[in-house]
Order: structure tokens, then C-alpha cells, then sequence
């Protein structure tokens, strides 16, 4: 079997596992709010399926995995993806991503309550477990194992569409930012983060970063979220909002490149699409 071949196969695979975790788990909130009227979003006991469908990603990248390595635990998984020395251009390059993410969702949508902005810091964790860690597969495995598939930007273009698919049960959770949202217009974005984060992946080479640098995003989107009329969470989408992102997508698109074009051979691989 060739590599094209094999990874397409592995693909299929993480893509059954990490949709069957996800949209499972996320049924049953749906379920539980149209038939039973329970475990309505915003509730503590709904953050359990909510929580557990969002590992999805790391848990089918965690399966496909073992698969290939029958002796690894779930500890020395764990030690793979984020035990990695991270040196100072590294970190930098985390600083100036973290500054820029902040400044384009305070000129994008403003923040109404600045104390917010403590808030975000104290659920930072909760970021990391409910978006952060969705990069171990979509950035740690899926990316890579496309590249061998087809080029970097329809790659990145095909990661950012099924990235927004994976998120379609949430349009039918009533009260969840997304159910807000067009899915169009929620699909775009999805397209242009994909762009950032990949590239910055490529330039970090540590999937520990993009982990914090997600939850970070998040985090700073959930500071321009407020409660609507009907009692549910509300993004508005204006131009500022568009014309941001356009930067960061031409930005992300001219370094990936510029980073493509420069990146010898043998670094092709992920820490964890191996």
C-alpha cells in the first residue's frame, strides 16, 4: 500500500472514531432537550457530554494511534504530544499570537465589560479541555496526514471545512454561540483559523502551544459574546469582523507559504502522525 493510500485509510479512521465520540455525546444533549426538556446549555450537567464530545479529536487521535503502537499508555500518548522542549523563538512567536488575538476581537467586537477579561483567565482551563486540546487532531494528526494526501492549501482548506462540520451538532443545542451563528459564515472562519493555527503549528513545531493558543482564542471570542432577548449567547458578525480575519488569513497564507517553500523534507511529520 503506498502512503497516499494508507494515510487516506488512516484518515477515515480518526475521522470515524473522533465524529462517533463527538456527535454521540452531543445527541444526547439534543435528545435531552427535545424530548426529556433537560440538560438545557449553560447547565453544570450538561458540560459533561458537552465536555466529553469536545476530546473527541485527541481521543480518536489517541485510538488510531494505539492502533500502530499496541504498547503505548495513555501517559507516554500524552508525554509524546506535549513532553517537547520549547525554545524562545517558540515562545515569542506564542507572545505575539497571543497579543494579536486579543487586539483583533477588541477591534473586531469590542469588550463591553473589561472585568470580563479576568474571567477569562480563571476559565482558562476549562478553554483548554473544551477547545485547546482539539488540536491533537486537527493540527496533530489530520493536518500532517493530509499534507501526504494533497498540498498544504487544499489541506488546510479540507481541515477547516471538517473542522466546521465536526461543530454542526451544536446549530441544534439551543443557547450555544454557534447556534447563533450562520453556519456559512461560521464555516469561513473556521477556513481562515485553520489557516492561522496551521501556521503557526508550522512555526512553533509544538502542538503544546497551539493547544493554549486555541483555548486562548476562545477565551478572547467568549469576551465579546453577551446574552441576547431570548436569553441566549449572541455574536455579532460586522464588517471589523471580516476585515480582521482577511488579514489574518492573507498574513497566515504568506508565511505558511513562505514556511512550505523553506521546510527540508524529513520535518514533515507531526508528534503525533507518525
Amino acid at each position: 500500500m503506498t502512503e497516499s493510500k494508507q494515510s487516506l485509510k488512516e484518515i477515515r479512521i480518526f475521522l470515524m472514531y473522533t465524529f462517533s465520540i463527538s456527535w454521540l455525546f452531543w445527541l444526547i444533549i439534543i435528545i435531552a432537550n427535545r424530548v426529556f426538556e433537560a440538560l438545557w446549555y449553560g447547565e453544570l450537567l450538561t458540560w459533561i457530554p458537552m465536555l466529553i464530545g469536545s476530546l473527541g479529536p485527541p481521543i480518536g487521535a489517541y485510538m488510531i494511534y494505539r492502533q500502530s503502537n499496541k504498547n503505548i499508555s495513555l501517559k507516554s500518548f500524552i508525554k509524546l504530544v506535549f513532553n517537547r522542549d520549547i525554545d524562545k523563538k517558540a515562545w515569542l512567536i506564542f507572545g505575539l499570537f497571543t497579543c494579536w488575538r486579543f487586539l483583533m476581537v477588541w477591534i473586531a467586537f469590542g469588550i463591553q465589560e473589561p472585568i470580563s477579561i479576568l474571567y477569562m483567565f480563571l476559565n482558562l482551563p476549562l478553554f483548554i479541555i473544551g477547545g485547546g486540546l482539539e488540536e491533537i487532531g486537527w493540527r496533530g494528526y489530520l493536518q500532517p496526514k493530509l499534507e501526504k494526501v494533497t498540498n498544504y492549501l487544499v489541506s488546510i482548506l479540507i481541515v477547516g471545512v471538517i473542522w466546521s462540520i465536526w461543530h454542526l451538532p451544536l446549530w441544534l443545542i439551543s443557547g450555544t454561540v454557534q447556534s447563533a451563528l450562520p453556519f456559512t459564515a461560521y464555516t469561513i472562519l473556521a477556513i481562515i483559523i485553520s489557516f492561522s493555527f496551521t501556521t503557526f503549528y508550522k512555526y512553533t513545531k509544538n502542538i503544546f502551544l497551539c493547544v493554549l493558543s486555541h483555548a486562548w482564542f476562545n477565551g478572547c471570542i467568549g469576551l465579546a459574546v453577551y446574552i441576547g432577548s431570548e436569553g441566549y449567547l449572541q455574536l455579532n458578525l460586522n464588517w471589523k469582523v471580516y476585515m480582521v480575519f482577511i488579514l489574518e488569513l492573507i498574513v497566515s497564507i504568506i508565511l505558511g507559504m513562505k514556511y512550505k517553500i523553506k521546510e527540508p523534507k524529513q520535518s514533515k511529520s507531526s508528534y503525533v502522525a507518525r
